[in-house]
């Protein structure tokens, strides 16, 4: 929620409500199936409605969505694919699909359940779904889930599942920590960050795997990754120039939800050492945040476009929001693309 919209008592009392709410969120009785989302323009600054710029981001618009679909809301991460269309996951084990046309009117809207979400024996750790990769190559993906910590791998077009990982580690991490952030590399590794300190020094933990983490004969190794004081990963995308941009998020009385974008290079990745990357752009009241916890990257002629989503924890309190931004940013000057080079640990595995 937009930190100007309510002075800080009130604030204070529907943080706190949100709170209480937020692990099982308030849904409706009455199940509804629509398929439509709606789409409404929103400012970056309520106050000041000239600012564009956010430290390497420019913003180029924003907007709230909604549909009456009873499982249309916590967005928990954002991917997009070939065509100009998004694709989130939802902790409702839902897939949200949409496209954005030209004069920003929602574009083929679907909203459908993930295989696996429902059915005898399930519940609610086996849906609570919240990163989500994508190999143009195979049209697979692989999701991960919080509760029954897991990765699975779902056929073209999420037809089934055919295959699924849960690694020692993924074991060992709390009910609310498990995996936030999974990313395939361009060269078909894969990174994903927990939400839990579970490293002695403080840090996250973090497992990057040398190829598909469900195939046999993969490796994996752990390492730490410390976001900035006070947030937390939510989700990751990569940049042409093969760094990675998290998105981080905190939630705090009385000011509520803020985030940080954060750039990381992959290469500088070492087996059971922890990383710290660079805050590029803050997003905190009066400017427009919310539950920020998905993000995608797509290009517009020579421009990266970078996008975030919002996860309204299916509460009446918080909104949908999806923004976008371009982004200001120097190339990586490396002559090595950052996704090419090695990470060291893979060979004493």
């Amino acid at each position: 929620m937009a930190g100007s919209m309510f002075s800080r008592p009130i604030r204070f009392a529907l943080l706190a409500a949100l709170f209480l709410f937020s692990a099982a969120g308030m849904r409706m009785i009455h199940r509804n199936n629509s398929q439509a989302i709606a789409i409404k323009p929103l400012a970056l600054n309520p106050n000041n409605k000239f600012q564009k710029n956010v430290g390497a981001l420019i913003f180029r618009g924003a907007w709230e969505l909604r549909s009456d679909n009873n499982d249309f809301g916590g967005i928990s991460a954002l991917l997009a694919l070939p065509g100009g269309r998004f694709m989130g996951v939802s902790d409702a084990g839902a897939l949200i699909g949409f496209g954005l046309t030209r004069n920003n009117r929602i574009d083929r809207p679907f909203i459908a359940g993930l295989p696996g979400a429902v059915g005898p024996g399930v519940d609610y750790g086996d849906r609570d779904s919240e990163s989500l990769a994508f190999d143009p190559a195979t049209r697979r993906f692989w999701v991960s889930y919080e509760g029954k910590h897991a990765v699975r791998r779902f056929s073209p077009s999420f037809v089934r599942i055919d295959g699924k990982i849960t690694t020692v580690e993924m074991k060992k991490w709390g009910s609310n920590s498990g995996g936030e952030a999974l990313i395939r590399l361009a060269d078909g590794r894969f990174i994903l960050f927990s939400e839990g300190k579970d490293r002695a020094d403080g840090s996250y933990e973090a497992l990057f795997f040398s190829g598909d983490p469900v195939e046999p004969g993969t490796r994996h190794f752990t390492f730490g990754y410390r976001p900035p004081a006070g947030y937390k990963p939510t989700d990751a995308a990569m940049l042409p120039d093969g760094r990675l941009l998290l998105l981080t998020r905190r939630i705090a009385f009385p000011d509520g939800f803020s985030a940080k974008l954060v750039v990381l290079n992959p290469s500088q990745i070492k087996k059971d050492e922890a990383i710290q990357g660079r805050v590029i752009a803050v997003l905190a009241a009066p400017l427009l945040v919310d539950n920020m916890e998905g993000i995608a990257i797509t290009q517009e002629e020579d421009r990266t476009i970078i996008w975030m989503i919002s996860d309204n924890n299916f509460n009446i309190w918080q909104r949908t929001i999806l923004m976008k931004f371009a982004l200001n940013l120097p190339p990586e000057k490396d002559k090595k693309k950052p996704e090419t080079a090695s990470a060291p640990g893979f060979e004493s595995l």
